[in-house]
């Protein structure tokens, strides 16, 4: 079981060793060559320790540069930005980098997107941040923010669920794209709420510990200058059916999304909760979204109550140039047993920088274990 030992949580001590193995997947010098995001999705739904030895792995990416990278780290002459990406290892590659595989959009001499918002309420030059997804049968599903440029930087106007059929391929022309409900602009005295931001598959099919045949989805409450968690859940077989989602209250299930209680605070858009056993939970988050302190909570269920935030790894400064760091999550089925396989994001406020040091934004992983 992913670090078993956390059962004694309150007597040792949560150890992050880096991951420099992981690290090595995603340093490249061509095509591909760094992005954010970084959600994995296992291609045969189980999300259990050693997965990858068994199914193939889809990458999730958010904004990504394509093009060439010289020897000295240095981005080359016709390098593009594309709001995603995915990429692919193969059953068994585990961090073998020279299996992996990156898609974008568009073609060789312009590159785009892989997925461009289509649906009904899509605006005109919008774009989409996606999200975690699952794995449902044969279905994958990605959950993905559709996003406009204005009011500055950027602003999230809609949440869209893209469904992947088995029988599509890349360039994956038959996508599903479907605007969800599950999203709310900022009201009065509350933030912007927007499902998507993890995924829990707590069913037999997935492999969990914990299964009570649910699927778990967690969202944030966006207020000022603290993102709150909320948590939505629906039956495995029933995922596609917006109607029957639940939102946890406090007490119970509600059909208002508008009536989800925060479970806790000082999260970030993206982040992950993981079943360690069948009455244990933890959740994995960068403490106040940009501080560069990857920190957990831990919870007998997968609506908590959630235990006070405990830092586990904290990302050392870089002042040349400075960066931050952001959006921790764990990826279970990319584990090995004892451990837990953790990503976190690099980026820079001057974008121009991103071309001097190629080597700043991309993923970065670490393993979570206990001693």
């Amino acid at each position: 079981m992913i670090l078993a030992a956390l059962s004694l949580f309150l007597t040792q001590s949560v150890v992050a060793e880096r991951a420099y193995d992981w690290d090595a997947v995603f340093n490249r010098n061509s095509g591909w060559t760094g992005a954010d995001g970084i959600y994995s999705i296992p291609l045969n739904e189980k999300e259990r320790p050693d997965g990858w030895k068994h199914s193939a792995t889809a990458f999730v990416f958010s904004d990504t540069f394509w093009g060439d990278v010289d020897a000295s780290g240095v981005r080359q002459a016709g390098t593009v930005m594309v709001n995603n990406t995915l990429g692919f290892l193969p059953a068994g590659a585990g961090a073998q980098s020279s299996q992996a595989v990156f898609l974008k959009g568009g073609n060789a001499g312009n590159p785009e997107a892989v997925f461009v918002p289509e649906t009904p309420n899509s605006e005109a030059d919008s774009f989409y941040w996606l999200k975690d997804g699952i794995r449902i049968g044969n279905r994958t599903h990605i959950f993905a923010a559709r996003m406009r440029k204005t009011p500055a930087p950027f602003h999230r106007y809609g949440i869209t669920l893209l469904t992947i059929p088995e029988d599509d391929s890349p360039p994956f022309q038959n996508v599903i794209q479907r605007e969800t409900p599950f999203w709310q602009e900022a009201i009065s005295g509350q933030g912007q709420i927007a499902f998507g931001g993890a995924i829990l598959n707590n069913t037999v099919e997935a492999g969990s510990p914990a299964a009570d045949g649910f699927i778990y989805i967690y969202g944030i409450q966006e207020d000022w200058l603290n993102k709150k968690a909320i948590v939505a859940r629906v039956l495995r077989a029933e995922f596609e059916d917006f109607t029957a989602w639940r939102f946890w209250d406090g007490s119970g299930w509600s059909d208002d999304m508008l009536e989800a209680a925060v479970v806790a605070e000082r999260i970030s858009t993206e982040m992950s909760v993981t079943p360690i056993r069948h009455d244990l939970f933890l959740m994995v988050f960068m403490l106040d979204t940009i501080s560069g302190k990857i920190a957990i909570r831990l919870a007998p269920t997968p609506v908590g109550p959630w235990s006070n935030f405990e830092v586990v790894y904290e990302a050392p400064r870089r002042t040349n140039p400075p960066v931050f760091y952001y959006h921790a999550k764990a990826h279970p089925h990319l584990s090995e047993p004892g451990s837990l396989l953790v990503s976190f994001n690099v980026n820079t406020t001057n974008f121009w920088d991103h071309f001097a040091w190629a080597d700043i934004y991309r993923p970065r992983f670490l393993r979570l274990r206990v001693e």
